[in-house]
């Protein structure tokens, strides 16, 4: 940083560069900062803080700040208590988050408050807590009592009384069709239309509504068949004294409401003059409702920091149209600064990174420059297929693991997908990494379920004595779409197969091309039949275990609902073993080896904290040299060395990304990966994946980045 100094209203700003400086000094209330990745945010914020403080003379102002996580609020925190520069301060600013904030505020409100977070509390909430209230609505109490879906049925319900929140919708504001209507037009006006849709989807695919979830007609679907279920749910819990980690957020905003019709704003010593949000980019609609109250409430604005070019949480509902237009969303009036110096990144990380992100037309532009003239080692490379980029990352992090400059290294893909093939590797040479759970696949059910329907495939032509065909073929059938057959539809499809007594799977396949009986509806002319045939006969047929993952991985969407968390699968279905096929092609038709071989890396993977485990045990995992994670788990992160794992057209962008919002998003979350490297940056671009010729990502021509064929000589 620059060495010299200036005095602005009597307080003396050291080490700061001009774009800081003018952020410090600012005179206006309603400020919006736009800080890049490295660009010294935290010291600038802190700097303002005092600056304020200082020009107020003998009033004492009173800071509070919202960070997006636990992990930021402490680094504020300790950086205020342990920086002299700052001490003054400690008595008069507070860092929390709005979850935190959210539950001490309920707290005070509700007496034994007891918070629903892990799948077991989610599961006894819906299917005891919330009985009476389902049970009135027979098409919901059909797929919770159903024995076949109501497992699953249970997490999507209750992910979707959250996801209604963050939204913003509001139990005790929507309850008429226009009021309900009116806010799902302005979600999709405020560019959060995938949201609906995938709401929508979902309710459709268990059934609740019938209509086609992009009509208009599921709309007023939803609003009768579901949204009646969602407000009840909503008063019964907090009734109960039972929340989720959104609602912490949600009652507290209700709870304020109230307090502003009644004009009880805060005054005296607990007022805060001045709220301020990092990671702003980043919050949903819910977050900012309750921003906004909170910000009323002490009769002040909101100071909002953060970054348009990393917004990359769409998933949870997080829109860039509220940092991109503050003067809409919260109050007019806002001025912008800018940190336009990059502290953290070699310089031509920086400059590449410039060229790509400026091919977004939904932004702010910025002019960043970086203060390190050293370079990182950047190169893309052409890999003959899949396979090779596998053999290629063993020996880099093999090398990386021996040499003393770099301490990390991160394996950053697109999708979970594509990290499944270096799991198991590592695995089986013994290189412990670190993956975060959700990013386990091994330890999801749809592994397991995986194993099963290639233990099926294994015994398809030459049935095992004991062994039921049927039964076999049934659980085949209820993966093909994204829940499981209805107890009514299996009970009438057994039978029908029981008199055809199939003596193999295909007999039992070839039985059930004429069958015209109940299939996930009327099956009328035997469509569904048909479709559920050219779903089964593609992995009957297969001759190898690759050719088995593939069709399994593309055909049967039932594995894509247990594959744990996704963040990207708000917006696109991952399938999630199509990498794991053509690893699995040096297996040929040897199923056992493969079987066996996967259940030695499960059994060597570095053992994960559950989330009920202390962070300071989730820390310990977190420091392996060695990292996989999607490009959405790369943010706030950096590394010695960063592989971009198929940086390849399809993948980067998605193949499924078709708007203009879309294909702007996926700009942005390569653009938060490529900026993770601190020495060396290594981009893979493979010539051929799954069998097929593919181009290189466009971004690397966006940037300027030569690609060199790959010699392992």
């Amino acid at each position: 940083m620059t060495n010299d100094a200036i005095i602005t209203e009597g307080l003396t700003h050291s080490n700061l560069d001009e774009s800081q400086k003018a952020f410090c000094s600012s005179s206006s209330q309603a400020l919006r900062l736009l800080a890049p990745a490295g660009s010294g945010k935290t010291y600038s914020l802190l700097w303002r803080c005092l600056n304020l403080s200082e020009a107020a003379g003998k009033q004492n102002l009173r800071f509070l700040i919202f960070t997006f996580t636990l992990t930021a609020k402490d680094e504020l925190r300790d950086r205020v208590k342990n920086d002299p520069v700052f001490a003054k301060l400690q008595p008069y600013i507070s860092f929390t988050t709005l979850n935190s904030w959210g539950f001490r505020l309920l707290k005070n409100k509700k007496h034994n408050l007891r918070l629903c977070v892990n799948s077991q509390e989610k599961y006894f909430c819906m299917n005891n807590l919330l009985q009476p209230v389902w049970s009135t609505y027979p098409t919901i109490s059909s797929v919770l009592t159903s024995s076949k879906t109501s497992v699953r049925a249970s997490k999507l319900l209750m992910d979707l009384l959250d996801k209604l929140k963050g939204l913003g919708f509001r139990h005790d504001v929507h309850t008429d069709i226009d009021k309900f209507t009116a806010h799902v037009d302005w979600l999709k006006d405020s560019g959060m239309k995938p949201h609906i849709l995938a709401i929508f989807k979902s309710l459709q695919d268990i059934e609740i509504i019938q209509a086609d979830f992009t009509t208009q007609g599921a709309i007023t679907e939803v609003f009768v068949n579901f949204f009646p279920f969602w407000i009840e749910s909503c008063q019964r819990m907090y009734d109960s004294s039972m929340i989720t980690l959104e609602d912490q957020k949600y009652w507290s905003l209700i709870e304020l409401g109230k307090e502003l019709d009644e004009a009880k704003y805060t005054t005296g010593k607990n007022r805060f003059h001045h709220v301020m949000v990092d990671e702003f980019q980043d919050i949903n609609t819910l977050d900012l409702n309750l921003l906004k109250n909170i910000a009323d409430l002490n009769k002040s604005q909101l100071t909002i920091i953060g970054d348009d070019d990393q917004a990359i949480y769409e998933w949870r509902g997080a829109t860039t149209q509220f940092i991109l237009e503050p003067d809409k969303h919260i109050n007019s009036g806002y001025g912008t600064c800018t940190l336009e110096v990059n502290y953290r990144s070699p310089k031509n990380i920086v400059e590449y990174s410039q060229r790509l992100i400026k091919h977004n037309k939904n932004r702010v532009d910025k002019d960043i420059r970086a203060h390190s003239d050293s370079s990182a080692d950047i190169s893309a490379l052409f890999m003959p297929t899949l396979s090779a980029s596998v053999e290629y990352v063993l020996s880099t992090v093999k090398e990386v693991l021996a040499n003393t400059k770099a301490r990390n290294i991160a394996i950053i893909g697109r999708k979970r997908s594509q990290i499944i093939p270096y799991q198991i590797i590592f695995a089986s040479e013994d290189i412990p990494f670190y993956a975060a759970e959700d990013l386990q696949v091994f330890l999801s059910g749809a592994f397991n379920e995986l194993k099963g329907m290639l233990a099926i495939k294994a015994r398809a032509d030459t049935p095992f004595i004991g062994v039921d065909v049927i039964e076999d073929f049934l659980k085949l059938c209820d993966k093909v779409k994204r829940y499981p057959l209805k107890k009514t539809d299996r009970g009438e499809l057994k039978n029908f197969l029981v008199k055809k007594q199939p003596k193999k799977l295909l007999d039992a396949l070839q039985a059930l091309y004429n069958y015209q009986g109940h299939l996930k509806g009327d099956n009328k002319g035997g469509k569904m039949s048909e479709t559920f045939y050219e779903a089964i006969r593609p992995l009957l047929v297969s001759e190898t275990v690759a050719e088995s993952l593939e069709v399994i991985s593309t055909n049967f969407d039932g594995l894509q609902k247990d594959y744990g968390k996704s963040l990207e699968d708000v917006f696109y279905a991952d399938p999630p073993f199509i990498y794991l096929s053509e690893y699995a092609e040096r297996y040929g038709n040897d199923y056992v080896g493969f079987y066996n071989d996967i259940e030695k890396a499960v059994s060597t993977l570095v053992r994960l904290p559950s989330e009920l485990e202390e962070s300071a045990q989730a820390d310990e995992s977190w420091k392996a040299p060695v990292h996989l994670m999607t490009a959405l788990r790369a943010k706030g992160k950096e590394y010695d060395v960063v592989i971009i794992l198929d940086a390849n057209e399809g993948i980067w962008p998605n193949m499924l990304a078709e708007t203009a919002d879309q294909l702007e998003a996926e700009r942005r979350v390569f653009y938060v990966a490529f900026t993770r490297a601190k020495q060396r940056l290594v981009l893979l671009v493979n010539d051929s994946m799954l069998g097929e010729s593919a181009a290189p990502s466009p971004y690397l021509a966006e940037m300027g980045l030569n690609i060199e064929s790959f010699s392992n000589t």
